[in-house]
């Protein structure tokens, strides 16, 4: 007679948010790196070719922001708390829109403004009680002042 372990039991609920956010900075850092990278050799050979570069969406930043995105989750988790299945979503939401949208690319200048957007998404459809768009803006903005454009 054999002896096999069981699976260890992973339970959503009472996992550590913290630790959640730990495995998904890990991945989120390695989806914006790879895309960096990638788009920085993107634009080198359209350099050479003297053709455009990829337009811009609505999420991009002028300049990569300042916090890192491990210090950004905690972050929102400290001012905005939400559960670990709003966090997780986010990969799905990512994986949807990456899939579904040509000019979409996951990186340093838009990582930001995507991540509070899909936990505010996110969190008003787990939960019950949620934060008002006005407290994910302040979120956001409070540590990215960026220019009017033409000032």
């Amino acid at each position: 007679m054999t002896y096999t372990k069981p699976m260890p039991h992973f339970d959503l609920v009472d996992h550590p948010t913290s630790e959640t956010i730990k495995m998904l900075t890990g991945l989120l850092e390695r989806i914006t790196k790879a895309n960096d990278q990638l788009f920085a050799t993107h634009a080198e050979s359209h350099r050479k070719s003297k053709s455009a570069l990829l337009s811009y969406n609505c999420f991009h930043a002028r300049s990569i922001p300042t916090i890192d995105i491990h210090s950004y989750l905690v972050r929102i988790l400290k001012y905005c708390p939400c559960s670990n299945e709003c966090f997780l979503s986010l990969l799905v939401y990512f994986d949807r829109m990456s899939r579904k949208s040509v000019g979409l690319r996951i990186d340093s200048f838009n990582i930001h403004r995507l991540i509070i957007s899909g936990v505010m998404l996110a969190s008003k459809f787990f939960s019950d009680v949620f934060y008002t768009n006005a407290r994910y803006a302040k979120v956001n903005s409070s540590f990215v002042i960026e220019k009017p454009v033409g000032k």
